[in-house]
């Protein structure tokens, strides 16, 4: 179990029975020591209990603390409804006057018909992170106010969907939020508190907070677990409990985890610099079937530049598929899967539709197709532009490698390649395969695997 996981355990075993009971000056280490390697903490405040709560308690946190990051609340206005303005107002107003910096975001242009929570979620995590980019130099971090009840009613929303283990295991505590760069950190220290904990720490000190009226629409999912919780006590499955079988599921994940490391290991996984993924098909099938759909989705989200979470249902198939005989191949989620004598191939699918280009200026970093981070030194003389290598400009390059290429040319096609006016410039992959040609350019640009 990670440090900050424990950490949780921790706190919820020390209150357990205690949800009237404030949270105490004497816990708040326990909660926020993680935030110490940022040197900037965004706490990400709606003005409802929960995030109010977190803002007070930081702030104490950051009174007994030495050393402790820099502050700064942010609330978003998602412009949903009429009193938005003014309670994102009020949040930053309540923030300044704790002596904390306060920054307020707006959702702005056309908001959806259907699925607006999802929608509003992920428009708030977006501008989080922007706003974290521009907060200052150094690691930063998005702190949200997620508690012990999210943790029970999450378990439950996808209970409900028939997840697999990752789905319902719990929420780690801290995280990469993604793989953007500079990357963005999401922290969740009141996973191990109920709200109930939270609102009688407000209750304590006279502080008030907002209630959404959404929070009591049965229309979203979230709302009728919420009205549940009584009836599901009775049953004994409290918060506390639920939320304890999604860490003891945690601990599981993290084995399961190990376990696919080994298997990495004992097939002889290659990466290829991120050209394609190679590993023993043998070692790979006498493996657990849990194991080997985990690698297999590892590999696929790895190399498929989605950005999004692979659907289980659909890794299962492909693993049927594959299981049976005469299997040539298939695509999943933007990666292909394929048989190659001994071996199983991985890579990048090329697709109908081209793959994205950016733009670099000299000394600027980008992720590029959510496989590889791409750079262009300060000392270049200009901007460059990042695309795939695409087929023809593999078979240009082909007659020129040395030694014979041992990268397949539709895993060359989709290798990140750097141009300028229209001429090649370098593709990094296959530099160690080109003759002293490209020398300066690797000085100038790289391209990282990330996946």
């Amino acid at each position: 179990m990670a440090a900050a996981d424990e950490s949780v355990a921790a706190t919820r075993s020390a209150a357990s029975g205690t949800d009237d009971l404030p949270v105490q000056d004497d816990e708040l280490d326990a909660l926020f020591s993680s935030l110490l390697t940022f040197r900037v903490v965004v706490l990400a405040v709606s003005g409802g209990a929960d995030s109010m709560a977190l803002m007070l308690l930081a702030r104490r946190w950051i009174e007994r603390c030495d050393g402790a990051p820099r502050i700064i609340v942010a609330t978003v206005d998602h412009g949903l409804r009429e009193d938005a303005h003014a309670e994102a107002e009020w949040v930053a107003s309540e923030a300044r006057a704790a002596g904390l910096d306060a920054v307020q975001l707006a959702w702005s242009g056309d908001k959806p018909a259907t699925g607006i929570q999802d929608a509003a979620r992920a428009a708030r995590y977006r501008l989080l992170a922007e706003f974290v980019r521009t907060a200052g130099e150094g690691p930063a971090v998005i702190v949200t106010a997620h508690t012990e009840d999210d943790q029970a009613e999450t378990l439950l929303m996808r209970l409900a969907r028939g997840s697999g283990l990752d789905g319902l295991a719990a929420m780690p505590a801290l995280r990469n939020a993604d793989a953007e760069v500079p990357p963005v950190f999401l922290a969740r220290p009141l996973l191990g508190i109920s709200g109930a904990r939270l609102r009688a720490t407000l209750r304590a000190v006279g502080r008030v907070w907002l209630e959404d009226p959404s929070n009591d629409a049965e229309r979203f999912e979230r709302v009728r677990v919420r009205k549940a919780r009584g009836a599901l006590a009775e049953l004994g499955l409290s918060n506390e409990k639920i939320a304890l079988s999604a860490r003891r599921l945690a601990r599981v994940q993290e084995a399961l985890d190990a376990a696919v490391d080994t298997l990495q290991r004992d097939a002889r996984l290659d990466l290829h610099a991120g050209a394609y993924a190679s590993f023993d098909a043998a070692t790979w099938r006498a493996a657990a079937e849990e194991v080997r759909l985990r690698l297999l989705g590892r590999l696929i989200a790895a190399f498929g530049g989605q950005g999004s979470p692979l659907r289980l249902v659909q890794l299962e198939a492909l693993l049927a598929r594959m299981s049976a005989p005469g299997f040539e191949g298939a695509t999943l989620a933007g990666a292909q899967v394929s048989p190659h004598g001994d071996a199983i191939h991985v890579l990048r699918e090329v697709g109908r539709e081209p793959l994205g280009r950016l733009v670099l200026a000299p000394g600027e970093t980008a992720v590029w197709d959510h496989r590889f981070r791409v750079r262009s030194s300060g000392e270049s003389p200009g901007p460059v532009e990042v695309g795939a290598l695409g087929g023809r400009g593999y078979a240009q390059l082909r007659q020129h490698l040395s030694p014979d290429p041992v990268v397949p040319a539709n895993a060359a096609a989709t290798l990140p390649a750097f141009w300028r006016n229209g001429q090649l410039l370098l593709v990094p992959q296959l530099a160690s395969l080109l003759l002293a040609s490209w020398d300066c350019e690797r000085r100038l640009y790289s391209a990282e695997f990330i996946g």
